[in-house]
């Protein structure tokens, strides 16, 4: 049986923290691997980046890891839900064991998802801090590993574009290569 972590969100853009809890995730859970999961239509967040713009630069910043990989299965028209795209990972990847990586905001609304028992259900939760450092307590299928809080947003990101700021020190090179040449998050923010 694999073990692959689920690391959904916006990525909008993808930065630093993605990646810093990404590998440590990967590495304490011992992962054959993370799969990058851009939202196509989130219905609690708006986008501000297309679908596309997302998933390139999604794979800008994972390029040269070969335990991360972008997928592209939420991309299709309506809202997208966590409970359908495990749905359709478990029935591509059989016999597997589900690890969704979301931070600890987005835990605490679960219960605001669609079908929120049958998320806990069919993954295992991986809790990332946001706001306030990781803890090691965990319940049966949840965990809080402790990992170390990075304050970096990719609201704060976009506002720094928008604004001319560097964002160097957010993204990886490549990354800001790319905002820079798409001219993106530069107004409407």
């Amino acid at each position: 049986m694999g073990r692959i972590g689920v690391f959904g969100g916006r990525f909008d853009p993808p930065h630093a923290a993605h990646l810093i809890h990404a590998k440590l995730v990967f590495e304490m859970f011992e992962l054959d691997k993370i799969l990058f999961i851009p939202a196509a239509n989130p219905p609690h967040k708006e986008v501000y980046a297309s679908f596309t713009d997302r998933v390139q630069m999604l794979g800008l910043a994972i390029e040269g890891n070969a335990s991360f990989e972008v997928s592209e299965i939420e991309w299709k028209e309506g809202i997208s839900y966590t409970i359908d795209t495990l749905r359709r990972l478990k029935a591509l990847f059989a016999p597997t064991q589900l690890f969704l990586i979301l931070g600890r905001d987005e835990y605490e609304c679960l219960n605001t998802w669609h079908e929120p028992e049958r998320i806990v259900e069919m993954a295992e939760l991986v809790v990332l801090p946001r706001g306030m450092k990781g803890g090691t307590s965990s319940k049966p299928g949840i965990h809080f590993p402790d990992l170390p809080l990075l304050d970096i947003s990719s609201s704060d990101i976009r506002k720094r574009v928008a604004n001319g700021k560097p964002i160097h020190n957010w993204v990886p090179q490549n990354v800001e290569t790319y905002i820079r040449q798409q001219n993106l998050y530069k107004e409407g923010l």
